[in-house]
C-alpha cells in the first residue's frame, strides 16, 4: 500500500471520527444505575453472580444489584423498576440478570415516575437473558442512552419501546413489539427491525421470520404493563436517586475491599499501629477543616476525593477491618492525595489490578482524563496499556472519539505508528479539517454534505448514514442525508407557508430520519383511518403552527391528502383554519413523532372533509376544539386525555388509544351520526352522549355481564384496568346514567365491546 492511499484512507478516518465526536453531546460521569423490585409472587429466587443463592430477603422495595441473577419460577412473576423509567417484567420460567446498567446521575425534584415522558438521564444497560421471557416498557431513551437484552440466540437492541421478547429452547427467540421498534441482531448476522404491531421468531436456523404480532401476546403485553405502570407510578424520583447512591456505594466497595485486592503490610507493633490510626484521624480531620477553608476548587476536588477513598474503604467490613489493624491496601496508598473526582474513584475501582497499576504509573492529568471518558472500559484500558509508552503517548494527542475508536479498531503497534504521527492528528483535529480537493465528484459532493450538515448542527447524521452505509457512500445515500437533514429542522408555519421544504412521500417513506412518522401513518392506514394515499408531507423535527387561514392548495398539486408530521414536536395555539381548493383534496393529517402540544383554547378547523390528529405519545386537549366537515380522528399510541373540550363533525369522530383514554368534559355534535371511543381503560365524566348517535365504547376486558360498564367513583383503579368506566356525570340525551337500571333505560344507543390493541 502506497504513502498516498494511507492517507487519503487516514483523512478519511479522522474525517468521520470528527463529525461523531460533533455529532455527540458532552455528559458527565456515569454511576451504577439501580434496580427497585415493585411487583413480586412468589416463587422468585436470586442467585449471586457466581450462581449462589442470596441469602438477604428481597422483597417489594427492595434495591438490587447489577450483576446478580434473578430467576422466576413456574407461577412466579417479578417487575423491575429501572432507575431510567424502564419497567421489565420476568415471566414464568425465567431467568435473567442485569450485566451493566450506568447511568448519569439526575436531580429527582419533586417529580414521580408517573411524571417521567423519557429517561431522566442518559444511561447504557446491558441485561442477559438466559432463558424465559420478559416483557419490557421503556421511557424514551436519549441518544447518548444504549439498551441491549443479550441471550444466546442474538442480540436485541432497544431506543423506547414496549415489547416481549422470549428464549424458549429449541423453539427459539420470539419477538412482540406493541410500541416503537425492537432491532434484533443474531450472531454475525445482520439486524431486522421489528415495528410496532409485528412480531418475528428465529429459531438459530440463520434466518429471521418476520410475522404479524401474536394477539394474545398483546393483549397479554398491556395487561402485564399496565399492573407494572400502576405499582410504580407513585414511587418518588428521590427514592430511585437514593437507590442510586446505595448501588454505587455497594458496587465501589465490592471492588476496592476484596481480599485478592488489599494487598497488606505487616504491622510494625500495637502502638505504632495505634499511632498511625491517630495520625490518620487527625489527618483526616485536618484535611475537611481545610477543604472547608479552603477558597480553591482543588483543594475542594481533593478533599472530596480523599473522602471518597475512607467511603469506599468504610463500606466493606474486610477494608475496614484492615484500616483498623493499619494494614491499607498499595493502590489506596497511592491514590491518596490525588486530585482524583469522586466519578473517578468509583471509575477507578472498577478496573482490574494491572489496569490500575497502569493508571498510577501514568502522569496524573492523562490519567484523569482517561477515567473521565465514558467509554474507557476494561477492555480498552487493556488495548491501550498493551502499546508502548511512546505510542501511549501518541495516542493521548488524539482527540476523545478518534483515541477511542482507534481502541476499538484492535490495530497492531508496528502499523499504528506506520499511519499516524503527530503532524496527521493534528490535521485531522476538528478545526484542522482537511480542505484538500477530492479526487471524485462523489468525494467532492461527501465533503460538502458534511460541511452542510456541520452548518446545520446535524453533523451526527453523517456518522449514522456512514454506519448505515459501511463506509460506502453512493448519490443515494448522499440524499438519504441531505433529505435527513432537512427533516431534522425546526418549522414556524405561518398562513403564508413560505420558504417550506415540500415533500413528495417517495422521498420520505424511507428515509431512516422520518420513521417515527412512517410508523405512525402505517398505523394509521392499519386502524382504518382517513389518512390518504401518498400524502404531500411537510416535515420537521419541531413545528409549530401559528393562528390564521392556511390555503394548501398550491403545495398540495394533484395530490388528495396532506400531512404535517414532526419528528419530535407538534403544537398549535388560537384560531386556526385549514383549507384547499384542489377538487380532490380530502383529508389533513396532523403527526407527531413524540409530543404534541395544544394551547388552552385553541380552535383547530378543517374545511376538507377529514381530520386526523395523531401521536407516538401521550395527547392531552384542555379547552381546545377540532372540526372538520366529514370525520374526526384522534389517535394516541400512548394515554388521549380530553378535558372540557369539543370535537364537531357530521358524520363520524374515532378516538382512539393504545393505553388510557381519559374524557372529563366533551361536547359532540347533536346530529353526529357515529362516536367510537376504543381503548385498554376508558374513563368517561361529565360527558352527554346525544340520542341520535350510534356510540361504540370498546376496551380491553369488553363489557361487565356482556352490557355494563362500571359505574361511579368508588371502583378501584386495579377493577377500572381494561374497563369502560363511567366516572361521574355521564349522560345520554340529557339523562344521567349512574347504575344499571338507569344504563338500560337511556342507554340504548351505546354498545361496549373489546377492544383489540393491534
Amino acid at each position: 500500500m502506497n504513502t498516498r492511499i494511507i492517507n487519503i484512507l487516514l483523512l478519511k478516518f479522522f474525517f468521520t471520527l470528527v463529525f461523531q465526536a460533533q455529532g455527540q453531546e458532552q455528559t458527565a460521569d456515569m454511576i451504577s444505575g439501580a434496580l427497585i423490585v415493585v411487583e413480586k409472587e412468589n416463587p422468585v429466587r436470586f442467585l449471586k453472580a457466581s450462581g449462589d443463592s442470596m441469602n438477604q430477603g428481597i422483597e417489594v422495595g427492595s434495591v438490587l444489584q447489577p450483576g446478580n441473577w434473578a430467576m422466576v419460577e413456574k407461577g412466579g412473576k417479578l417487575t423491575l423498576l429501572f432507575s431510567n423509567g424502564t419497567l421489565v417484567t420476568l415471566l414464568p420460567n425465567t431467568k435473567m440478570k442485569v450485566g451493566e446498567f450506568e447511568q448519569i446521575p439526575f436531580e429527582p425534584g419533586d417529580m414521580k415516575v408517573s411524571d417521567l415522558k423519557e429517561e431522566p438521564s442518559s444511561s447504557k444497560v446491558g441485561v442477559d437473558l438466559d432463558f424465559g421471557s420478559l416483557v419490557v416498557k421503556t421511557k424514551k431513551l436519549n441518544k447518548q442512552s444504549t439498551f441491549e437484552i443479550e441471550t444466546a440466540m442474538g442480540t436485541a437492541g432497544i431506543r423506547g419501546t414496549e415489547f416481549q421478547f422470549g428464549l424458549q429452547g429449541e423453539a427459539g427467540v420470539q419477538l412482540d413489539v406493541t410500541e416503537s421498534t425492537v432491532a434484533f441482531t443474531p450472531p454475525g448476522g445482520n439486524p431486522t427491525s421489528v415495528s410496532q404491531g409485528s412480531g418475528m421468531d428465529f429459531s438459530g436456523t440463520g434466518t429471521v421470520v418476520p410475522r404479524a404480532i401474536n394477539p394474545t401476546v398483546a393483549q397479554s403485553i398491556a395487561n402485564v404493563t399496565a399492573s407494572a405502570t400502576l405499582a410504580s407510578n407513585d414511587i418518588s424520583l428521590s427514592v430511585v436517586t437514593d437507590a442510586m447512591n446505595q448501588t454505587t456505594l455497594e458496587s465501589g466497595s465490592s471492588n476496592s475491599g476484596s481480599e485478592e485486592e488489599l494487598e497488606s503490610e505487616e504491622s510494625q507493633g500495637d502502638s505504632e499501629g495505634s499511632q498511625e490510626e491517630t495520625d490518620a484521624s487527625g489527618g483526616d480531620e485536618s484535611q475537611n477543616q481545610d477543604s472547608q477553608n479552603s477558597s480553591t476548587k482543588q483543594s475542594s476536588e481533593a478533599s472530596s476525593s480523599n473522602s471518597m477513598i475512607d467511603s469506599l474503604l468504610e463500606a466493606d467490613a474486610d477494608a475496614k477491618q484492615t484500616r483498623e489493624t493499619g494494614k491499607v491496601s498499595t493502590n489506596s496508598k497511592k491514590m491518596a492525595g490525588l486530585p482524583f473526582t469522586q466519578s473517578q474513584l468509583i471509575k477507578f475501582y472498577a478496573f482490574s489490578d494491572s489496569v490500575q497499576n497502569d493508571l498510577l504509573d501514568m502522569k496524573v492529568e492523562d490519567a484523569m482524563r482517561l477515567l473521565d471518558l465514558d467509554k474507557f472500559q476494561e477492555n480498552r484500558a487493556i488495548e491501550f496499556f498493551a502499546f508502548s509508552g511512546a505510542t501511549q503517548a501518541l495516542i493521548l494527542e488524539m482527540e476523545d472519539a478518534a483515541l477511542i475508536s482507534l481502541l476499538d479498531a484492535n490495530l497492531k503497534e508496528d502499523f499504528v505508528v506506520s499511519v499516524i504521527s503527530s503532524e496527521s492528528i493534528e490535521a485531522a483535529h476538528s478545526q484542522n479539517l482537511p480542505t484538500v480537493d477530492a479526487n471524485t465528484d462523489l468525494d467532492q459532493k461527501v465533503i460538502e454534505l458534511g460541511d452542510q450538515l456541520r452548518a446545520s448542527g446535524n453533523a451526527e447524521i453523517f456518522a449514522q448514514v456512514e454506519e448505515m452505509n459501511n463506509g460506502s457512500w453512493s448519490e443515494s445515500w448522499i440524499e438519504v442525508a441531505e433529505i435527513g437533514n432537512l427533516l431534522y429542522q425546526n418549522y414556524q408555519l405561518g398562513p403564508n407557508l413560505e420558504n417550506l421544504k415540500v415533500f413528495t412521500t417517495e422521498s420520505v417513506a424511507e428515509n431512516p430520519f422520518y420513521n417515527s412518522i412512517n410508523t405512525l401513518y402505517n398505523q394509521l392506514f392499519l386502524d382504518r383511518m382517513d389518512v390518504g394515499m401518498s400524502p404531500t408531507t411537510i416535515g420537521g423535527k419541531s413545528i409549530s403552527l401559528a393562528p390564521g387561514s392556511y390555503d394548501f392548495s398550491e403545495i398540495m398539486g394533484t395530490n388528495s391528502a396532506i400531512l404535517i408530521g414532526a419528528t419530535e414536536h407538534l403544537s398549535w395555539n388560537g384560531d386556526i383554519e385549514l383549507s384547499s381548493t384542489v377538487p380532490s383534496a380530502s383529508d389533513i393529517l396532523l403527526a407527531s413523532g413524540e409530543s404534541i402540544e395544544v394551547s388552552a383554547g385553541s380552535t383547530l378547523k378543517s374545511a376538507l372533509s377529514n381530520l386526523v390528529v395523531s401521536s407516538r405519545e401521550d395527547i392531552l386537549l384542555n379547552d381546545a376544539t377540532l372540526e372538520s366537515a366529514r370525520e374526526v380522528a384522534v389517535r394516541s399510541l400512548r394515554d388521549l386525555n380530553l378535558q372540557q373540550s369539543s370535537i364537531l363533525a357530521t358524520d363520524q369522530i374515532r378516538l382512539r388509544a393504545s393505553r388510557n383514554l381519559d374524557v372529563d368534559g366533551l361536547e359532540l355534535s347533536q346530529s353526529l351520526p357515529s362516536l367510537i371511543m376504543e381503548a385498554n381503560t376508558i374513563r368517561l365524566s361529565n360527558i352527554d352522549f346525544p340520542t341520535a348517535t350510534a356510540v361504540q365504547l370498546n376496551s380491553l376486558k369488553g363489557p361487565i355481564d356482556r352490557r355494563y360498564p362500571n359505574f361511579g367513583t368508588g371502583i378501584s383503579l386495579e377493577q377500572q384496568l381494561g374497563r369502560v368506566n363511567f366516572i361521574e356525570n355521564v349522560r345520554s340525551g340529557g339523562n344521567l346514567m349512574n347504575d344499571r337500571p338507569s344504563f338500560d333505560q337511556f342507554g340504548g344507543n351505546i354498545t361496549i365491546g373489546k377492544f383489540l390493541n393491534p
